[in-house]
């Protein structure tokens, strides 16, 4: 009874980190297809910031995803990979936040 729910948490988990992933590079990809029809318009402001909103919010479904990695993850090795992935994103994720907040304040 235990390893069949276990299996099966395991497979929610699994299938909820393909998700969260496939949600994060469909957002990221709409808004460079979106910013590109901007730019050829010829509106290369709107076309920056809706770069850098896409990658913010497809950035966050890609945290998400690290994070649900890291419960399912067993041994040390791969939790310190997956920890070091999450950082890495969530630098990321700030650097493009804080230029964001800067483009919109000039």
């Amino acid at each position: 009874m235990l390893e069949t729910a276990e299996s099966v948490f395991d497979l929610v988990i699994h299938y909820s980190i393909l998700i969260m992933e496939i949600i994060g590079a469909a957002l990221i990809l709409y808004r460079c297809v979106f910013a590109v029809i901007r730019l050829i318009r010829g509106n290369s402001k709107l076309c920056r910031a809706s770069i850098t909103d896409g990658i913010t919010t497809g950035l966050s479904f890609l945290l998400v995803s690290e994070v649900l990695k890291t419960i399912s993850d067993r041994d040390w090795t791969s939790i310190g990979m997956t920890c070091a992935i999450l950082l890495m994103r969530a630098a990321i994720s700030f650097l493009v936040h804080w230029e964001s907040k800067a483009e919109h304040h000039d």
